[in-house]
């Protein structure tokens, strides 16, 4: 068990590779990264990249089915419904 994980650490203690931390981003970053990403294909898609056009589609139509950022939610949730088991 754990093959993999030996070879990369020694690897990673040799020099052979470069740990690299994961960055993360702020959901202000996210979001001007997305409209960056917008602007781009939006004007390639103006100039005839179907490929642009299509994934300017994709990407509107999941747009309102992501409700969380990438730090999660934003707000408390909230249910209206009433639970079976009486609360």
């Amino acid at each position: 068990m754990g093959g993999v994980k030996k070879i990369i650490d020694k690897g990673v203690k040799q020099g052979i590779f470069k740990k690299v931390e994961p960055k993360l981003k702020t959901p202000e970053e996210g979001k001007e990264t997305s409209k960056r990403l917008d602007k781009v294909l939006t004007k390639n898609a103006d100039e005839g990249n179907e490929a642009a056009a299509a994934l300017l589609i994709k990407r509107k139509g999941r747009r309102k089915t992501i409700l969380t950022s990438a730090s999660g939610l934003d707000e408390d949730e909230t249910s209206t419904k009433k639970t079976m088991l009486g609360g």
